[in-house]
């Protein structure tokens, strides 16, 4: 049993209430609509790569308000006329994905966006200001305020990613694919933008906060309480904290999600507490499977590289199908 979560058994079936403030969705439409406003300047440059048959790029393009987003665009030589394009969303300050990664996508015609979250790079700087700074990492930057928070820039550098592959790749079809903090941020991305083919959740950060905030023993979620410890012991901004949070929970946003999910959870996750992602998948209105992993911590097997081939094909397939009938 998780010594992390040890009720998790319990929470399989059960939908915690979502902690949405009355204007949760009138925030988020308000961003979109302000983004708008902002070109995305995409610019690619192709880099040598040993890989016959794969093309591959480095992008940029204007992110949320601020900052230069940087990413990595791989696609091969023959995109399939019927593909779609995908875009890959990294782990906290763990952004390791390399052009290879894309391959089980690409062997398929799939061109494919890999995204550097701004902050979280070299070459993703954040140019945003915030009036306060943060208690350890980049979960308290501008915590105070939803319009300023760090995550609601990096949640709308997300949303535009989107629209980047879109116009290198000329798919209208994007489908995501992320994990941790990318899982989350795919749940996001999903939730925010139109037309979202299916996303792949992989053991998903920033979902229901009170709890994880309360459960985890390692990774971003004790930034928060790291920040209680030393900077608020009696938690006397915990109501305004906890407020800025609910507008980035994917908990809150996984009711807007839509299309096909999978979501996969590691039982003994210390980082992300099991039952979170339990909260965010009971939310999700689209078709949804779950894969839980009962002796993984915050990982999954090399197997679930193949439960996801299999779902994306299930859901793909059908897809071009109702294309070419239409």
């Amino acid at each position: 049993m998780n010594p992390y979560d040890e009720e998790q058994d319990k929470r399989l079936n059960e939908k915690p209430k979502q902690t949405k403030q009355a204007d949760f969705d009138a925030f988020w439409e308000g961003l979109k609509s302000e983004n708008e406003k902002y070109p995305l300047n995409v610019e690619m440059k192709k880099r040598a790569y040993s890989v016959p048959g794969v093309n591959v790029y480095d992008v940029a393009f204007d992110g949320f308000r601020n900052s230069r987003i940087y990413g990595v665009y791989v696609t091969p030589e023959v995109v399939k006329n019927d593909a779609p394009a995908a875009v890959i969303f990294h782990g906290y300050n763990w952004n390791t994905l390399q052009p290879h990664y894309t391959f089980k996508h690409v062997i398929q015609g799939v061109p494919v966006l890999l995204v550097d979250v701004r902050g979280q790079s070299i070459k993703s700087a954040d140019q945003n200001t915030y009036e306060n700074g943060g208690a350890a990492g980049w979960v308290t930057q501008g915590i105070f305020d939803r319009n300023a928070y760090y995550y609601s820039h990096v949640y709308m550098d997300c949303y535009r990613s989107v629209d980047v592959v879109r116009e290198l790749s000329g798919k209208s079809g994007v489908y995501l694919e992320g994990g941790s903090q990318g899982g989350g941020l795919a749940i996001a991305t999903a939730a925010l933008q139109d037309s979202i083919l299916l996303t792949l959740c992989d053991i998903p950060f920033m979902t229901d906060f009170e709890r994880s905030v309360r459960l985890a023993a390692e990774g971003p979620y004790t930034e928060i309480a790291h920040y209680f410890k030393v900077h608020d012991p009696l938690h006397q901004t915990s109501a305004k904290i906890f407020e800025t949070l609910s507008y980035v929970d994917a908990m809150n946003l996984a009711s807007s999600v839509t299309c096909p999910v999978l979501l996969s959870v590691g039982m003994m996750d210390p980082v992300c507490p099991p039952s979170s992602a339990f909260a965010l998948y009971h939310h999700l209105s689209g078709p949804k499977e779950m894969r839980t992993y009962r002796e993984y911590g915050h990982e999954v097997p090399m197997l679930h590289e193949e439960e996801k081939l299999t779902f994306m094909h299930s859901y793909l397939k059908s897809t071009s199908e109702r294309r070419q009938n239409s």
